[in-house]
């Protein structure tokens, strides 16, 4: 049964424009809903968050939970456009529903897949690590799955893939699959499931991926699997569901129960705390600390993002956004023109500012400004956003993708010419792309390298007589303490320097592995000492994560007054936001404690030096990887026994 708005009162003939762009369309557009004002304003912001987090690191340290508040909006709008299909027609059409999905994700998808491989065979070189996988997976719409099998690391800013931000678009498509479904199902049901009570599912939904997200990071679970999965990232989306449920309606406006103006302004409030909260979250909150271990890393903090976000929308919707009040400026401040317009376009913008970004960090040398580089690769996206939008997803949502394809082939030779060129261009340039691709990164080659050097034990290198003992009694008369009595405990930049560290300092024990971060300090240094304690110690974990005094104090504490500490500093490249000031912590613990301590300043070492790492900025070169052991040799020399 077909259903039609009740008539307007004079009320309603007195609104404003600006208010009457929260009214739904005509009734015989079946399954349309009107434009809510301000929502395409808390996308501009969501999608801001989430570019300057990306492009300018360290500005906003928590600017990924900009990603949540999308999540709540399409919860909610897919939601509320089911439930109006349902109530005009009586009845879903999923088929349909399906391909209206598909068509405005996937054409621009393809579209910016296949131009940014393309200029990625162009660079060739790391940038290439995992394309085809990549690819195939993001046109699949199953990225997220595809990167937490493959063991990828969403949060390894160091070696970034091309199309990581994909991620995201593919948990929607995974909700705009799963969730139609179920609401079909229990709509089946009958009137024993009151709207109310399929709210409260919604929710109880949301609470469940919630406690699972946090259940598997307390559980020592990768950050990775946690931040992309869809099962404990379904959270927000499954908030605006809820939203939309307990509205019974929300964007049928007027023909809500009028409510009491009390209400009404406490309803405009929560609104623009949400808001406040959003961008408050954004800013205090650390994106870093997802990778961190012996936590729950940022997940707090993406759900409560989720809430603010909901209370922003449940702000917009309705008799409350209309009526005089907080409500109604809120949503008057979210639909200024500026907002607007960037909300209009925030898919393309979040589908290209990732891939650009990584483009860049491959292709231009790490001594130009992050800045100079942030504003190249905004002004790159906001004209790849505009185009797409203007010549495909515009196109695209009003006429159909048959129809735009048509009009693509009946194009004049003048236009099809340099298409058809073009077009032939990018798909060689794919081809290539794929068949370039490296079957390791040059990190992931360096840390070969140096593991090989590893396996065989420096103790037993140095117990031979005729091995290196001219160099061994060089090292002696150089320095307080020869290799024989030191340790290093590093991550995997230690590892590719091995070779070096055990020319520089015959005898030296290292245990260096990948990832490892200040945490395993003093568990790895347990274990050491029960084969026999060294007097001086390394201790090379300042790439992977942030270090505080706490953790100085602890390892200092456990090697007692008689043994000497050596802290190396960490190098990577602007993303990695965490190493400078874990630095400045360790320059500060050795001042705090001269005698016992010194710092190898790899940092200014290598600083200005961009040819003496590999492709990822943070890996020394055989070159590199002298400097780093004579560094550390020289800070070693330093000490006094």
């Amino acid at each position: 049964m077909r259903m039609t708005s009740p008539p307007a009162s004079r009320k309603e003939k007195r609104m404003t424009s600006t208010q009457r762009s929260t009214n739904p369309t005509p009734a015989s557009q079946r399954g349309r809903i009107g434009r809510i004002g301000g929502l395409d304003g808390l996308r501009a912001i969501a999608v801001a968050l989430v570019l300057v987090y990306h492009l300018i690191p360290g500005v906003l340290p928590g600017g990924m939970v900009g990603v949540d508040a999308f999540f709540v909006i399409s919860g909610f709008l897919i939601t509320s456009l089911l439930l109006l299909e349902q109530r005009r027609t009586g009845r879903i059409d999923l088929k349909r529903f399906w391909i209206r999905r598909l068509r405005r994700i996937v054409p621009a998808l393809v579209a910016a897949v296949a131009v940014v491989v393309a200029m990625a065979a162009c660079i060739g070189g790391d940038v290439l690590l995992a394309v085809r996988r990549q690819v195939l997976s993001s046109t699949l719409l199953v990225y997220n799955w595809a990167e937490i099998i493959g063991g990828s690391s969403y949060f390894d800013q160091t070696q970034p893939l091309l199309l990581t931000n994909v991620w995201s678009l593919a948990v929607e498509e995974q909700f705009y699959l799963l969730w139609p479904l179920v609401i079909v199902a229990f709509l089946s049901r009958g009137p024993s499931w009151t709207r109310r009570r399929f709210a409260a599912l919604a929710l109880g939904l949301s609470v469940a991926s919630a406690a699972w997200a946090l259940h598997l990071m307390g559980q020592g679970e990768s950050s990775s699997r946690v931040y992309m999965g869809t099962d404990t990232h379904a959270f927000g989306l499954m908030m605006g569901a809820a939203l939309a449920l307990w509205h019974g309606r929300a964007t049928e406006g007027l023909t809500l129960t009028p409510q009491r103006p009390e209400l009404r302004r406490a309803r405009g409030l929560l609104g623009w705390a949400g808001l406040a909260g959003l961008l408050i979250v954004a800013c205090v909150s650390d994106g870093d600390a997802m990778a961190q271990p012996g936590g729950l890393g940022p997940v707090p903090a993406l759900i409560i993002a989720s809430v603010c976000a909901l209370a922003v929308v449940q702000a917009l919707t309705g008799e409350v956004a209309l009526a005089a009040g907080p409500a109604q400026r809120l949503s008057r401040l979210l639909q200024a023109g500026p907002l607007q317009w960037v909300g209009s376009r925030s898919y393309g913008l979040y589908l290209w500012h990732w891939p650009l970004g990584v483009l860049a960090f491959y292709a231009i040398p790490p001594t130009v400004s992050p800045w100079v580089v942030a504003l190249g690769v905004l002004g790159l996206t906001l004209c790849a956003t505009e185009l797409s939008y203007v010549y495909i997803e515009t196109p695209v949502r009003r006429d159909g993708l048959i129809s735009w394809l048509r009009r693509a082939v009946q194009l004049r030779p003048p236009q099809i010419v340099p298409l058809g060129g073009g077009l032939t261009a990018v798909v060689l340039l794919i081809v290539l792309a794929f068949s370039s691709q490296p079957g390791q990164s040059t990190a992931q080659q360096a840390i070969a390298a140096g593991g090989e050097a590893l396996g065989t034990p420096a103790a037993d290198a140095a117990s031979d007589p005729a091995s290196g003992a001219s160099d061994a009694a060089s090292s002696e008369s150089a320095s307080p303490f020869t290799g024989a009595e030191v340790t290093v405990i590093g991550d995997s930049v230690t590892v590719a320097a091995a070779p070096s560290l055990e020319a520089s300092l015959p005898g030296i024990s290292i245990n260096a592995e990948v990832s490892r971060s200040v945490y395993a300090a003093v568990p790895t240094l347990q274990d050491l000492d029960a084969a026999g304690a060294r007097p001086c110690v390394v201790v090379a974990l300042a790439t992977n994560g942030p270090i505080e005094t706490d953790q100085l104090d602890s390892i200092l504490d456990y090697l007692g007054a008689d043994r000497r500490l050596v802290l190396v500093t960490g190098y990577g490249p602007a993303r990695t936001t965490w190493i400078p000031p874990a630095n400045e912590a360790l320059h500060a613990f050795a001042q705090d404690h001269p005698d016992q301590v010194a710092v190898a300043d790899w940092q200014a070492a290598v600083s200005g030096h961009p040819d003496l790492l590999v492709d990822d900025q943070v890996h020394p070169q055989p070159a590199g990887a002298e400097l780093y052991a004579q560094t550390v040799t020289d800070a070693i020399a330093s000490l006094e026994r």
